[in-house]
């Protein structure tokens, strides 16, 4: 469990961390204000007027996705979308092509070199919405 520090009333001091030793066993009541609680031993250990709160830890950012199956790929788009390039691929040499290496593919990486351009290039062409290609990019359904 990790302890935000704070004066009292409400001023934080540093960023949240394992209770001192010194602290250990104390109740959370008696953390929240040292000085109401044990007045000569919070001023002895330099803990006047402040309090220890636990904190939760920020949950860990979710993993980075790569590597996608083609259907897990082709799910980062709306079914407009897929749709829509598609139809463009019919009429534009570069969506064919773009759309040929992709059927070709076994996984699809999101860091490739191909992705990377060809993605933010559907979208300035129009085929899919704006901001689309950094969602797409990140991984991230519609």
């Amino acid at each position: 469990m990790l302890y935000q520090r704070k004066t009292l009333p409400d001023t934080l001091m540093g960023d949240p961390a394992p209770l001192p030793a010194e602290l250990l066993g104390l109740s959370d009541a008696c953390l929240a204000d040292l000085s109401a609680v044990v007045p000569q031993a919070a001023e002895e250990l330099g803990y006047a007027g402040q309090g220890f709160f636990p904190v939760q830890p920020a949950p860990p950012p979710p993993p980075v996705v790569d590597e996608l199956n083609k259907i897990d790929f082709l799910r980062l788009f709306t079914q407009a979308e897929r749709i829509t390039i598609r139809q463009a691929a019919r009429v534009n040499p570069q969506v064919e092509d773009y759309q040929d290496m992709l059927n070709h593919a076994s996984i699809v990486k999101l860091s490739d070199h191909d992705i990377q351009a060809g993605i933010p290039a559907l979208e300035a062409a129009g085929i899919i919405g704006p901001g689309r290609a950094a969602q797409i990019l990140a991984g991230e359904t519609p």
